[in-house]
């Protein structure tokens, strides 16, 4: 596997980081991971951390060096990702209103696809064709009220961006609510595609300014350069923000991080 992987994460105008992101590697599969806590809730990063640190162990000890499913994998690490959550806050005595939640999104690339699972959201994006200008071939839906206000037609994308419940969700890990798990089919890789994910901090104030500059320089010196655009747009009150991208090309030239 060729690819380059370029990950940040800034606090934004709040008083502590609740996002976190990681990646993992072996020889035959790449695992990326974002996960952003809920601040409504108790110690959001915590559960952030806790589904972090479950998904990317799952992975390790599963991945030798590839998974059989990713698919099956996909769903039951989440799943125990929330599970882990969940005993947390019952462990601290956290009542369930107030027990800690986070977002998730994990990726999977193997055999050249890339398979993927989300809770909240949290998103991921696959961009095809560099070479002839950024496609979108395919981005995960929200797990939110407005996404499904949408989804109804009730609502517009441009009346979605500054609704008052956008940030609202109804799927997350963590709570007394068994999450939505939404697992993709996976999709085969090009040459030169890129695969992001990101917190809604990093999305929600460029929009699809975020796909349109994915593709224009290196992801090492595009990640950053976003969370800096992000953070401007959204001002003094910016919330969390973190982005982490795979850049893919075809053959065995090896990992470039």
């Amino acid at each position: 596997m060729h690819y380059t992987i370029a990950q940040d994460s800034r606090i934004g105008g709040r008083r502590i980081n609740q996002d976190r992101a990681a990646w993992r590697a072996t020889e035959d599969a790449v695992l990326m991971v974002v996960a952003d806590g809920l601040g409504g809730h108790l110690q959001g990063e915590v559960a952030a951390q806790l589904a972090i640190d479950s998904v990317t162990g799952h992975f390790l000890s599963e991945a030798k060096t590839r998974l059989d499913d990713p698919a099956r994998f996909l769903a039951l690490t989440l799943d125990r990702a929330h599970q882990s959550i969940v005993r947390y806050a019952a462990e601290c005595r956290i009542p369930p209103h107030a027990a800690p939640r986070t977002t998730c999104i994990v990726c999977v690339v193997q055999d050249g696809r890339a398979s993927w699972a989300h809770a909240g959201d949290s998103r991921l994006y696959l961009i095809h064709g560099q070479s002839r200008g950024p496609a979108r071939a395919a981005q995960t839906r929200d797990h939110s009220f407005v996404q499904r206000m949408i989804d109804e037609g009730s609502i517009s994308q441009a009346e979605a961006a500054s609704h008052p419940m956008r940030h609202r969700i109804f799927s997350c890990l963590g709570g007394d609510v068994a999450p939505q798990i939404e697992v993709s089919p996976g999709i085969a890789l090009q040459h030169g595609d890129l695969i992001a994910l990101c917190s809604d901090g990093a999305w929600s104030p460029l929009g699809d300014t975020l796909v349109a500059e994915l593709g224009r320089a290196p992801v090492t010196t595009t990640v950053p350069h976003l969370l800096d655009a992000a953070e401007h747009a959204a001002g003094p009150g910016a919330d969390n923000l973190t982005l982490i991208a795979m850049h893919w090309q075809a053959g065995d030239a090896g990992i470039r991080r």
